[in-house]
């Protein structure tokens, strides 16, 4: 056997973290990045947004035991290799984050913003403030430009979702100049003995902003929970001048943490009150139900079809407890062809169809929702748990579908795993497209004894072929040998290492830990070929290709 070194290259994705022993492998994404560590153990919400020109925006949001609340921004410039930390806000006084959300709009440094929605709650239960910020791309200290407040007295606000569409916006400034940006909230009125949830809308990219409060209300304390929020677009051939359309769904009905209904809502961007529905669409037409998304087909370029056959278009998905299977499974919600938006008239169930997401007998919670106008094609990820050896396994999931094919789970994509077997419960992942390479990123919390760990990936860490790989500076040195069939790794730094070698078809056919600066790798039992190494720690990532003889 001789073994032959060809070029030195530094892969431009995510470090590697050690994989359990299990053996179902990844099939996509294959090295996320640690983006930062909590030395301590908060609860963790996260949101991951893409500007035009590829920057990542990375949201963690901390609860602490102790009553601190805290925001991080952190972002990454070189497609997901590395993330910087760009921000960091503390609560912990009069005033803690209840709820953080964010958008980015723009297409370079110079006119990226920053959009953010921060729900700040007094301890006493007195008071709640809604704020929405504009800042630029680097949030510089002194940038922050407030475009909106409201105090809200004697109310506790919940939760917070944000939406716009910057991304596809209606041809001639319809519903939006230059673009809608648009924000749903819920909370509690004691005042009032309500719970609600309450719109808000600026049709002049947060310049002025109109608020419907509430657009749904009822009786008692936290009967209203999570809520989603997504702007979507309309063709000529729905009849309403391409207007804009907004879709929120929310948790109702709830008792206790866990069990509730699902609620919908929708009507034009500007919440036209001759087309508001004199109620929400119970969209769970069965069992407990709870964590609900929302995506509209975002796309003022083509026709809004479902099967061929005009038809708004949209997805709702959400966590279903199936009593019988004993287990949560997600299902799926999208409109009937005569699905329409009429004055005076209130869609119901009639006019939707519900199926089950659910292709395994383990547990299974949706993560997040976006749209990739660039394919038309609806993504999704979720997290699937099951049993093995007394103890749950996780796994984050990620799958996309077509917008006219919406209607049969036969036509949608492989579900494919980007993290793989693992034993800590995580946050709900979220996804993004990557508008410059037209692939996916992904962003999620984990839960760990001692701490609390937010992680990344992307779609592109997958080597595929030698073109994903970029000709970069000094890495990892191999010195082979044509007879005992080892090759030796010199690393460029003291560090705990995961060493990954594929095939050139992106297949894993071996793997092995290491600390130190050195390593001899055993390749005696490769076949002849071309093979992809990557070594990895937590402080850099090197890929050398060589050549099996």
């Amino acid at each position: 056997m001789r073994t032959t070194i060809l070029h030195k290259w530094v892969l431009a994705a995510f470090a590697l973290i050690t994989l359990s022993s299990l053996a179902q492998a990844q099939t996509m994404g294959g090295g996320d990045v640690k983006v930062f560590d909590y030395k301590n153990n908060p609860a963790i919400k996260t949101k991951m947004t893409v500007a035009d020109n590829g920057w990542i925006y990375l949201m963690a949001h901390g609860k602490h035991e102790s009553g601190e609340t805290e925001v991080r921004v952190f972002r990454s410039k070189d497609d997901g290799v590395t993330f910087q930390e760009i921000t960091h806000w503390t609560r912990s006084s009069y005033w803690f984050f209840q709820d953080f959300d964010i958008i980015v709009t723009g297409k370079d440094e110079s006119d990226i913003r920053f959009w953010s929605v921060e729900l700040l709650n007094d301890p006493a239960g007195n008071r709640s403030v809604l704020s929405v910020f504009k800042r630029n791309a680097n949030l510089e200290n002194g940038n922050a430009v407030r475009m909106y407040e409201k105090e809200f007295t004697n109310t506790q606000l919940y939760d917070v979702s944000i939406a716009s569409n910057y991304r596809s916006p209606a041809p001639d400034l319809i519903g939006g100049d230059p673009f809608a940006l648009a924000i749903a909230y819920t909370g509690f009125n004691s005042a009032e003995n309500k719970s609600f949830v309450g719109y808000l809308i600026s049709m002049e990219a947060g310049r002025k902003f109109k608020l419907h409060h509430p657009i749904f209300s009822q009786d008692g304390k936290e009967k209203i929970g999570k809520v989603d929020l997504s702007l979507g677009s309309t063709s000529s051939s729905m009849t309403h001048n391409k207007w804009p359309i907004m879709g929120v769904v929310f948790e109702m009905n709830r008792v206790g943490n866990s069990k509730s209904d699902i609620g919908f809502l929708s009507n034009f961007v500007d919440y036209d009150s001759d087309f508001r529905w004199a109620a929400p669409i119970k969209v769970n037409t069965f069992g407990e139900a709870r964590g609900p998304k929302i995506q509209m087909m975002l796309d003022s370029e083509k026709d809004n079809t479902l099967a061929g056959k005009n038809s708004h278009n949209f997805m709702i998905m959400y966590n279903h407890y199936d009593s019988d299977e004993r287990d949560w499974q997600i299902r799926y919600v999208y409109p009937k062809p005569n699905f329409r938006y009429k004055e005076g008239v209130t869609p119901t169930m009639d006019d939707l169809e519900e199926a089950p997401f659910a292709t395994t007998s383990s547990d299974e919670f949706i993560g997040d929702l976006s749209y990739d106008k660039s394919y038309g094609h609806y993504l999704v990820t979720y997290a699937d748990i099951f049993e093995y050896e007394d103890s749950e396994v996780w796994k984050l999931k990620y799958c996309w579908v077509p917008y006219d094919l919406l209607n049969d789970l036969k036509k949608w994509s492989v579900r494919y795993v980007y993290k793989d077997d693992f034993n800590t419960p995580v946050t709900p992942p979220q996804v993004d497209i990557h508008p410059i390479k037209r692939k996916a990123c992904w962003a999620w919390g984990e839960y760990h004894t001692d701490k609390s760990v937010i992680r990344a990936d992307t779609e592109w860490s997958t080597i595929t072929s030698v073109e994903e790989i970029l000709p970069q500076g000094e890495g990892v040195k191999l010195c082979t040998s044509s007879t005992d069939g080892y090759m030796m790794l010199k690393l460029p730094m003291d560090a705990t290492w995961k060493a990954f070698v594929y095939d050139m078809q992106g297949r894993k056919v071996a793997e092995v830990s290491f600390e130190g600066e050195a390593y001899k790798l055993n390749v005696q039992h490769l076949p002849k070929g071309t093979y992809l190494l990557k070594v990895a720690s937590d402080t850099g990532r090197f890929v050398e290709k060589f050549i099996v003889e």
